[in-house]
């Protein structure tokens, strides 16, 4: 070995050791996240969160879903008839369904910056049993049902005013005739007046 290539050994080993060191006191290149509140960039396409009470049932997010992964959850009220329910092992996170929603200004169905999506004990059954789906349903489906008994309650009012309306007008319309029914036999039984001929 000569000297040139002896020397470079405890060099080398000087820039290791000094690497080293700097990393032991560099800030971490990874840490735990989902404490932290992390922004995520302007376009990123996280969690689904779908509002039950701004969903029509008009299953164009489902219909705009390029792997079908969106099914739609009947509700058993006029509006909204259906809500939407994401499987998540399914999709691919590339917002057509938001962009499909024609609900405004607000869509109902929107994907967020949030990412913290982790399961313990991973399964296939337990990654089919992961979905998103409305946080709101059972307050949104009782705010409908009152709604709908309300807007009954005023067509069943409107059709009384109107069914009461209809008598009112037909017993006056009744009244008006009677008198005039009453006048014709008086004059039929006036005596004529006799014309003498001539002879």
């Amino acid at each position: 070995m000569e000297a040139k290539d002896a020397l470079k050994i405890p060099f080398e080993a000087t820039k290791k050791v000094i690497r080293v060191t700097k990393a032991l006191f560099a800030p971490k290149a990874t840490e735990i996240w989902w404490d932290k509140g992390i922004k995520r960039e302007l376009h990123y396409r996280g969690k689904h969160i779908i509002n039950a009470e701004l969903c029509i049932g008009c299953s164009m997010c489902a219909r705009a879903c390029p792997v079908n992964c969106i099914d739609m959850v009947p509700t058993g009220v006029k509006k909204p008839r259906a809500v939407p329910k994401v499987r998540a092992n399914e999709c691919i996170f590339c917002g057509l369904c938001e962009d499909a929603c024609p609900t405004k200004p607000e869509k109902a169905i929107k994907l967020t910056d949030h990412y913290s999506m982790i399961l313990e004990d991973v399964t296939w059954d337990k990654l089919t049993e992961y979905t998103f789906e409305p946080e709101n349903l059972d307050e949104a489906l009782e705010k409908a049902k009152k709604m709908e008994e309300l807007l009954e309650k005023k067509k069943q009012e409107a059709l009384k005013k109107k069914q009461q309306a209809q008598q009112a007008k037909a017993k006056a319309e009744a009244g008006k005739e009677k008198p005039l029914a009453e006048k014709k036999p008086q004059q039929e039984g006036k005596p004529q007046k006799e014309t003498k001929g001539e002879e």
